[in-house]
This record gives structure tokens, C-alpha cells and sequence, in this order.
């Protein structure tokens, strides 16, 4: 079995969920553990639990990665690190730590960034995709401008738009350029790829602009430093006042998705096919009465995992039948009845399953033993 640097695992999942679009109240990445030590598999748990160390240690893996954090930062951080029969999760990251094993959390930047999880879940319930949901407005995205000589104008407009700048509504590559004079003067110890050093050089180059989600900035500046010939990189970033628009499938800006049925789909049939993709024994339904659900036909669909309570709103605003989620509270799925929106609870867990299906997916492509740990349903009435 090929051992891997627990650091270049992780760095390779960074590549998928950039760490920068978690939000600022979350803690993702490694939260316990060595970048340094090695492993030859990973446990992927939605919690931290004793079924994710107990088979950690069984299988020899020295890696698990979940979904929710096990450490989070201010008030709800962890005081102290102890073992111990009740000592909770204070416990279990004890029990890690003593047995060598590293612990990360992809949490909110995961669910930005997974668009994979969206694709799965509006496939299984035979919906098109249309967009995100946003809670968020202005300052949710920046504008790129950089200068690059004529040559090389293609090859940094597809490394930066492939690293997921230009996607605006359903439009991708969205870029303009501008033709102009550039001109620098290489001093001693410079290595221009034009010009030579102490003279002024002035070349055709091309102003490239494009916009990019505030959280994909490093993976964006990255691409275009990589692209771009010159030894210093001419760029600027701006703030977008306006806010993004809810239509196109944008990895990491909003949550979840918001789609449509083909044709209007009885809410019998969505039901059926939600239980058989979450593997559930049942929901809560807040909305109609349940006569009046089993007759009803759903045409617009909204998904976000876990807390959707802060998406009510906008997946109502979309004009949605029915809004699935993991949980949204007796008021917040109220309101959503009130604006002739069902609002369907499955469970936080239960709802997350495909972060167990998607981070096996990403940890075996990277040839790693991966090891899922199922969700525990807790509903027991249908």
C-alpha cells in the first residue's frame, strides 16, 4: 500500500474546495493532526465519532475526514482537550491526537464548491439544475484585471476561466479584452521575457478583465500567475457592488440549487424518489395537508444540505413548489408555507449523505483506501 503526506492530500482537496470560500464563522481544513505523517487510506464520517477512530485504528488509516468541523473558533471552540467517558468531543479529539491520527473538516467551502453534490441530487430526482441559492449580495465577487502580451492572450484567458473565473448566469468564459501599448523598463536584476535590461521596451498587450467568486481568489491568481509570461505580473482586483444573479450552477458562490421538473411532477413521485436518494423512512412536511400534498404537482424544486433555514427566502423567491432540506425550524419552514412553498425536512445528516459519496470520490483519485461511514438515519415514522 503507497503511503501519501497527509499535507499533499489535503492539498490536493483544497483544489476542489477552496478553503477561502468557507465562511468566516467556520473552521475547515486540518483541524488535528501532522501534515507531515503519512497514510495509505482516509475514513470519510460525516462527525467526528468513536465508529470513525475505532475504524481508523482497525484499518491502520491515519487520516479521517468529515463534514462538520470538530473544533470550531470563538465561543464554540473546544477549552479543553481531555479523555474520559463523558468528556464528548473534547474526548474523541483526545482520543485522536494519542493515536496518531490527523483530522480535517471540509465544511462550508464544500458545500460551495461541490458541484458535484448538485448534479447528483437534481439527477436523482430527475430535475434540471438552473442555479444556486444565494444569501449573499454585494462583494460576493471581484473583478480581475490583468495585462498580457498578444501571444499569450488565449492560454491566460482558458487557465483563469478554468479555475472558475468568468461564469456569470448561464454563461461561462465570460471575458473581454482590449487591445494597447504597454510599456516597463527592466532594471539590473531583472529577467524580462521582452525586452532587455536598461532599456524601455514597449510591446502590444491586451487588458484582460473578467469577474470570479470572492472565495476562488487564490486558485484564480494562482492559474494566472502560472499562465502568464511575465516575471511580474501586472493586476488588479476590484470589489462588484452588484450582487450575483441566482440563474447558472457557479462553483463556490450560494448553496445548493434551485431547478425544474421537465413537467410538473406529483409531489407523490418527488416524495418516493427523495426517500429512495436519501434512503430515508421519512420527512417533515410542512405546507398543505397531506391530502392535498399527495395530489399536488411540484415544478419548481430547491435543495440546500444540513441548516437550509437562510435559503427559505430565496428558494421561495424562485418561485419554488417545494424546498428540501436537512432541517429549517417550525417558523422558518411556517413562513415558507405561508408564501405556497412545502418545505420538506429530512434530517441535517441525512440530508449530507453525498459529501460521504463525493469525498470518497475525490480521496480515490487519488489512489487512497477510502473507507465511508454510512449515515445513521433517526426517523422512525414515515
Amino acid at each position: 500500500m503507497s503511503l501519501l503526506k497527509i499535507g499533499d492530500i489535503l492539498k490536493k482537496l483544497d483544489s476542489y474546495a477552496a478553503p477561502e470560500t468557507a465562511e468566516s464563522w467556520d473552521s475547515v481544513g486540518l483541524l488535528v493532526g501532522d501534515r507531515e505523517s503519512q497514510t495509505g487510506g482516509a475514513v470519510v464520517s460525516i462527525d467526528l465519532t468513536e465508529k470513525a477512530i475505532e475504524t481508523a485504528l482497525a484499518k491502520k488509516i491515519r487520516l479521517i475526514v468529515t463534514h462538520h468541523p470538530c473544533i470550531f473558533p470563538r465561543n464554540r471552540g473546544l477549552s479543553q482537550v481531555v479523555a474520559g467517558p463523558h468528556s464528548g468531543m473534547a474526548g474523541l479529539v483526545y482520543e485522536a491526537i494519542k493515536n496518531g491520527i490527523s483530522v480535517a473538516a471540509y465544511h462550508t467551502n464544500f458545500d460551495q464548491c461541490s458541484l458535484e453534490v448538485v448534479h447528483a441530487v437534481a439527477q436523482g430526482l430527475g430535475a434540471e439544475p438552473k442555479g444556486r441559492l444565494l444569501e449573499k449580495g454585494p462583494g460576493s465577487l471581484l473583478k480581475l484585471v490583468t495585462f498580457v502580451p498578444g501571444g499569450h492572450l488565449e492560454l491566460v484567458r482558458t487557465q483563469i476561466c478554468e479555475a472558475g473565473a468568468g461564469h456569470i448566469g448561464n454563461y461561462d468564459c465570460c471575458t473581454f479584452s482590449a487591445e494597447g501599448e504597454g510599456s516597463f523598463f527592466a532594471q539590473e536584476g531583472a529577467h524580462p521575457f521582452l525586452g532587455r535590461v536598461g532599456e524601455l521596451e514597449k510591446t502590444q498587450e491586451y487588458r484582460l478583465e473578467t469577474i470570479f467568486p470572492r472565495g476562488l481568489r487564490k486558485q484564480v491568481l494562482n492559474a494566472l500567475f502560472k499562465a502568464h509570461p511575465y516575471e511580474e505580473v501586472a493586476y488588479d482586483l476590484y470589489s462588484v457592488e452588484q450582487a450575483p444573479g441566482p440563474k447558472g450552477v457557479v462553483k463556490g458562490l450560494g448553496y445548493g440549487f434551485w431547478g425544474e421538473f421537465p413537467s410538473p411532477k406529483p409531489f407523490s413521485e418527488v416524495a418516493k424518489d427523495v426517500r429512495r436518494l436519501f434512503k430515508l423512512n421519512g420527512f417533515i412536511l410542512t405546507g398543505p395537508s397531506l391530502s392535498r400534498a399527495r395530489a399536488s404537482r411540484i415544478k419548481k424544486v430547491a435543495f440546500v444540505a444540513g441548516k437550509g433555514a437562510s435559503f427559505v427566502d430565496p428558494a421561495a423567491s424562485m418561485g419554488c413548489d417545494l424546498f428540501i432540506t436537512g432541517e429549517a425550524g417550525y417558523h422558518t419552514a411556517m413562513e415558507g408555507s405561508r408564501k405556497n412553498m412545502a418545505v420538506m425536512e429530512l434530517g441535517h445528516r441525512e440530508s449530507e449523505r453525498f459529501f460521504l459519496l463525493t469525498m470518497k470520490n475525490w480521496l480515490g483519485g487519488l489512489g487512497l483506501r477510502t473507507v465511508q461511514l454510512d449515515v445513521p438515519t433517526q426517523m422512525i415514522w414515515t
